[in-house]
């Protein structure tokens, strides 16, 4: 008996091994491609293409259960970039896996899902809204890949019942250490976080800074796969995982320099009046609800947690596992 965690040097994933393996005597078996993995006790490694279905097979062979967080960041800045490849490449890793876990006949799968597959719509997204309308914007392709990944999952589980149980977790925006901070590839939030650790000045700030973020520290997140995990009866049940609140973009940077104590910092609005939209506000109430799941890390102490751990580890590698 084992646990896959599939991508498990990624940001998320990283964060899940070392969840699991500090409290549980199962054994685990973690992927990776191509970030070195960290050895732990309990934890096995298996190198694979997850993009090949059979390497995706043999790396979940001999486990019962599989947490999936493997695949591209389809960050703003990515898909200006090239709309297609990074959603195609997640498209094919998460299928060849839970193509895996179906023919494996895994009891239980937990797989970390996405809060764009939400349409636009006024108040805090809800569980039962998520696939109505389309994804908004630029959204559109990288939310509608993962609502058919959420289904493809379904499907399994409730139509040709070859995986047993199954949840999808929809976590808001994920950020921790281990993140991706390539200048093309990372989130807003790392780039924010190279630039003040670098004494960048000024720190240009795209839009008026008043969109706002529901930031999630990857070890909350990774409390609530473990959550997940449980037996709950249900067959199949999908959850957001968020943060109670939001908090503008402006303030996120704040906060930042504020920590670092970065005093002679410049910001400089670019398109003052132009920018990201306000982010979806997301409601965690479910999952909380039904799992007893509460955050911990506040922003203030994440934000202090990923300078610190930036300073020390300072690296452009990519996010892909």
């Amino acid at each position: 008996m084992a646990i896959a965690i599939v991508g498990g040097t990624g940001l998320i994933g990283r964060h899940v091994v070392e969840r699991l393996a500090a409290g549980r005597s199962i054994p685990i078996v973690a992927t990776c491609r191509s970030r070195a993995p960290v050895e732990m006790q309990g934890v096995r490694w298996v190198r694979a293409d997850l993009r090949d279905p059979v390497q995706a097979s043999n790396a979940l062979t001999g486990c019962t259960a599989a947490v999936i967080c493997a695949g591209r960041v389809s960050t703003s800045t990515v898909l200006r970039a090239d709309p297609v490849e990074s959603i195609l490449d997640t498209l094919r890793v998460v299928t060849n896996v839970l193509e895996a876990c179906a023919a494996l006949r895994l009891s239980h799968v937990v797989l970390v899902s996405s809060c764009t597959v939400y349409p636009t719509a006024e108040g805090a997204a809800r569980e039962d809204m998520a696939m109505a309308g389309d994804p908004p914007g630029t959204w559109f392709g990288v939310g509608w890949m993962h609502r058919y990944l959420e289904k493809q999952l379904e499907w399994y589980v409730r139509s040709l019942d070859r995986i047993a149980s199954a949840v999808v977790l929809r976590p808001t925006l994920v950020y921790g250490p281990f993140d991706d901070f390539g200048p093309l590839s990372g989130h807003f939030l790392p780039a924010f976080v190279r630039k003040v650790v670098q004494r960048e000045k000024p720190i240009r700030l795209f839009g008026n800074g008043r969109q706002t973020r529901n930031l999630i520290h990857a070890r909350d997140l990774a409390a609530a796969v473990e959550r997940a995990l449980r037996p709950s009866g249900a067959a199949f049940r999908s959850f957001n995982v968020a943060m109670p609140d939001e908090v503008s973009v402006r303030e996120i940077l704040r906060l930042l320099i504020d920590i670092d104590g970065f005093d002679e910092a410049i910001v400089e609005l670019e398109n003052d009046e132009g920018g990201p939209p306000p982010t979806l506000q997301v409601s965690g109430t479910l999952f909380s609800d039904a799992t007893g799941w509460k955050p911990e890390v506040d922003l203030h102490e994440g934000l202090a947690d990923l300078l610190t751990w930036y300073r020390l580890n300072r690296s452009g590698e990519s996010a892909t596992s």
